[in-house]
């Protein structure tokens, strides 16, 4: 037990001495002169004209792109013509559910909210297939819940007489003011 001891008190001075060594020998002092690592490095900020600065860089290499063997034409689609008087009357009738939609999902969002929308209304030789908002121009965001409404339930609102109107695609526009 006493070699035990001994040899932890011997081991205790070797570290004290090693710690007095190092706090005791800062190292070597440097002046903070022109060749000293924390020396700041000078900056020259005299205006140059970047035009006249030679390069060697190497020429730019030809462009080997040789573009499509064909042209391509992509013809837009035809544009959709405005709805027929036997449509409007069908969206007139029912106007009360766009109001509803108008109401219910924009004005208690937003009571201040003013627009309309440009619906793309398919018509087939039994009436109306489907209804969709193309464009809006809602005064604010809660224009988007009038839209989703009127996607939702227009095509099956609007009722049209079969053979009322041609088959076809139409531009139906409706308008949204405050009370």
């Amino acid at each position: 037990m006493r070699a035990d001891m001994n040899g932890v008190g011997v081991r205790m001075v070797a570290v004290a001495t090693l710690a007095v060594l190092a706090v005791g020998c800062p190292g070597e002092k440097r002046p903070k002169g022109a060749d000293s690592a924390r020396a700041a490095i000078p900056v020259d900020t005299t205006p140059t004209d970047l035009s006249k600065v030679q390069t060697s860089l190497p020429p730019a290499a030809p462009d080997t792109f040789k573009g499509p063997a064909h042209k391509v034409v992509r013809k837009a689609p035809p544009p959709v013509p405005s709805a027929p008087p036997a449509l409007m009357e069908a969206v007139d009738r029912e106007r009360s559910f766009s109001r509803f939609c108008y109401q219910e999902f924009g004005q208690k969002v937003d009571p201040t909210l003013k627009g309309g929308v440009a619906m793309v209304v398919s018509v087939g030789s039994g009436g109306i297939t489907a209804a969709k908002v193309a464009s809006d121009s809602w005064s604010s965001n809660a224009g988007s819940g009038v839209n989703r409404c009127l996607d939702e339930k227009a095509a099956t609102a609007w009722k049209l007489a079969p053979g009322a109107v041609k088959a076809g695609k139409y531009v139906v526009r409706m308008t949204f003011t405050g009370r």
